[in-house]
């Protein structure tokens, strides 16, 4: 028996919980009853809970994945893939099988409710919110009293892990998810260069991400500061503030530091575990759901107080805001083996043209645009370049990063290696002195965006290259 939904509103029980930082102390004699089978769940589920919402986090986990279809007799509706997700409660909570619901049937039961926000609404935005539940299953008989029915003399022995799912006017408060978000945005716009002669102070960066967080700092606990939604940092750093590149990783541990002993008490909103903290005007319910999505709606009045969905513009569905989990396998390869961390930007659009030049001895080969490869942020993975100084021809190998080349005694040939075995490899190859020419080509059948080879006219020339197997191609993504 199963008591999941895809309903317009979910209903859960009510009951007084136990507390979960105590477990039984068994000791020889003692009669164990309902109450100590109930209690040592609690403590042991409560600490599982505990341990996923606070050290990894929630939201979608796998799968869950929202989509829209349209059934030609009952119009638009939205289907919610099978996955697993972490309430903010610390829940698990699995949809084995695909779900859906009309948005029709929605639109036609909250008619008065739409009436009432507005008469002259044109769409509306729904949450797709998912919520964990329990369901009461396996009834056993149980002893019972005089004169009680026979539907009185059976309980329920098993309680299943559930879900429900639904539609809301108002997205579910996921604080800490869009504070997150800010956190990181705010830290992102600092200026990291080495061009400057030393970082400004680690005390007036501390100072400055207080500063922007101030009015939730400030505030009393009972109630949150009146801020736009989503608000968390206010602004954004201040311009005197310079990081360079060697001192990345002290200044980010402080700054997380401040994230982690300051601000997330702040926006946790927890009712479960340890230390748990909310204001005042958050509703407990929340705690146990997660959203999936949002879904804007058209609708059309079709008499007084009464609505349909209308046929254009198309129902629009945005998982942007949805919170969810990347597990830690897939966080260890990115961090070892996602990306070429070469540390170096794409040169910006409508910059001057560059000093070098591509002899025209191929035809081009078609290939991604140079705005589609991605620079590595510092922020993420400050890395050492490895740097190789030639000044006569040579191959490069499976070592190479950056290569400076003096052609002061003989101009150089800078041959790169075939693309086979290094997609998403970067190179640099800069001119720094000589008046001879640098020449950089491919080997092979590879090209370099369509060319046999690239020449660096000038000192202080350089090209960033990244390797495309698929292709047999070094695409060019940077120079000057």
């Amino acid at each position: 028996m199963s008591c999941s939904c895809f309903s317009a509103k979910a209903t859960t029980a009510i009951m007084a919980e136990p507390n979960p930082t105590k477990h039984v102390n068994y000791n020889l004699g003692m009669v164990l009853g309902v109450d100590d089978f109930t209690q040592e769940f609690a403590y042991l589920s409560g600490r599982d809970q505990w341990l996923a919402r606070d050290l990894i986090g929630y939201g979608t986990v796998r799968g869950l994945r929202v989509g829209l279809e349209v059934d030609v007799t009952k119009g638009p509706r939205i289907a919610v893939e099978s996955g697993v997700a972490v309430s903010p409660r610390g829940q698990l909570i699995c949809v084995p099988e695909a779900q859906c619901a009309y948005l029709n049937d929605w639109v036609e039961q909250h008619s008065a409710e739409l009436a009432a926000s507005s008469p002259l609404l044109d769409s509306v935005r729904l949450s797709v919110v998912l919520c964990y539940r329990d369901c009461p299953t396996d009834n056993v008989p149980i002893a019972g009293e005089p004169c009680r029915s026979e539907d009185q003399l059976v309980a329920a022995s098993r309680l299943t892990d559930d879900f429900c799912l639904e539609f809301r006017l108002v997205a579910p408060n996921q604080r800490e998810e869009n504070a997150v978000r800010d956190f990181v945005a705010w830290l992102k716009q600092i200026d990291v260069s080495d061009e400057v002669g030393s970082s400004t102070p680690l005390d007036q960066v501390l100072d400055a991400i207080r500063a922007a967080a101030a009015e939730w700092l400030s505030s009393p606990p009972s109630s949150p500061p009146s801020s736009p939604p989503g608000d968390f940092m206010f602004g954004s750093p201040p311009g005197f503030i310079h990081i360079r590149p060697e001192d990345v990783c002290d200044y980010m541990r402080a700054a997380f530091r401040v994230w982690v002993t300051e601000l997330r008490p702040k926006w946790i909103a927890r009712w479960h575990g340890c230390a748990a903290t909310h204001f005042e005007t958050d509703d407990k319910s929340e705690e146990d759901c997660v959203m999936l999505a949002e879904v804007t709606v058209p609708i059309v009045a079709e008499s007084p107080g009464s609505f349909i969905v209308a046929d254009e513009p198309a129902v629009e569905v945005d998982e942007s805001r949805r919170p969810f989990v990347v597990h830690l396998r897939m966080l260890q390869e990115w961090l070892m083996c996602g990306c070429a961390c070469s540390g170096h930007a794409v040169s910006p659009a409508g910059s001057s043209p560059p000093d070098f030049v591509i002899l025209p001895d191929e035809p081009p080969v078609d290939g991604p645009p140079a705005e589609e490869v991605v620079p590595v942020d510092l922020f993420l993975a400050p890395q050492p370049v490895g740097i190789t100084r030639v000044d006569s021809s040579l191959t490069l190998g499976s070592d190479d990063q950056l290569v400076v080349v003096d052609t002061t005694n003989d101009a150089v040939i800078v041959t790169l290696p075939q693309t086979p075995g290094n997609t998403g490899r970067a190179l640099i190859v800069k001119h720094i002195s000589g008046a001879n020419a640098c020449t950089v080509v491919r080997d092979g059948s590879d090209s370099i965006d369509g060319k046999k080879q690239v020449s660096l006219t000038a000192v202080n020339r350089f090209i960033h290259l990244v390797a495309d197997e698929k292709t047999s191609t070094w695409y060019v993504i940077g120079n000057d």
